[in-house]
């Protein structure tokens, strides 16, 4: 029996959505390594500036209990492991398409990240493995997903998780530049679901120009249209 290729807007939600959580449980990890680096480095209060960038729901006093948060607390929206969480309501209902070998990744993702918690693991490499687990995720997925605007739209969410994420970091244009190229390649297939102001918008702002890595204002209007491009 061929499975139709028609998608349905509540499945094309949930793709685009496990791939912004896939690639912000990546992201994460990444951007907590190099903070925790640097506050063992005698910089004790580099985490605010992660906090700000990131977390404005947290409420951190010590560099433990910031770490630790980031990393554990499913109350937290903004952890690791919430955004697993995210990641797995999605893929459970897309399981038939992406496969189980693509879910497992996840799963043994949450499944370190709890153990983790329990051994009060606050060294961020502890979850080193959750980084090879994501790229393992997105290897499966192009292998297993056949239907291919469907992986577009997985790989489109992730695109404007990685765009997102390194403008909040102040990232130089050279990075942003090679995102949104990143972007427009995987998005068009699904050109439909794409706001095309939008899309004008930040073809004007992200040029070597315009484009600002210090400018809060800047970022602020980038990651806003970012966050309107797709239409799912």
């Amino acid at each position: 029996m061929v499975k139709s290729d028609i998608i349905s807007a509540t499945k094309a939600n949930r793709l685009f959505w496990l791939g912004r959580y896939e690639e912000r449980v990546y992201m994460t990890i990444h951007v907590l390594n190099k903070c925790y680096d640097k506050m063992i480095d005698c910089h004790p209060d580099e985490y605010m500036s992660l906090w700000r960038r990131l977390d404005t729901s947290g409420t951190y006093t010590t560099n433990d209990e910031f770490t630790y948060g980031m990393m554990y607390d499913d109350a937290n929206p903004c952890s690791v492991i919430s955004a697993l969480n995210y990641a797995m309501n999605n893929a459970i209902l897309l399981r038939e398409d992406i496969m189980s070998e693509t879910l497992s990744y996840i799963e043994m993702s949450i499944a370190l990240v709890k153990r983790c918690k329990a051994e009060h693991a606050l060294n961020t490499s502890a979850l080193q493995p959750v980084i090879d687990w994501s790229l393992a995720f997105w290897g499966s997925a192009e292998q297993r997903l056949q239907n291919h605007k469907a992986l577009s739209i997985m790989l489109t969410g992730r695109n404007i998780e990685n765009i997102d994420m390194q403008l909040r970091f102040g990232y130089p244009y050279r990075r942003i530049a090679l995102a949104y190229d990143s972007f427009k390649r995987c998005s068009r297939e699904i050109s439909d679901e794409i706001d095309d102001h939008v899309r004008e918008q930040l073809d004007a702002l992200i040029t070597p120009e315009n484009y600002r890595a210090d400018d809060d204002e800047c970022k602020s209007t980038l990651i806003k249209y970012v966050n309107g491009l797709v239409r799912v």
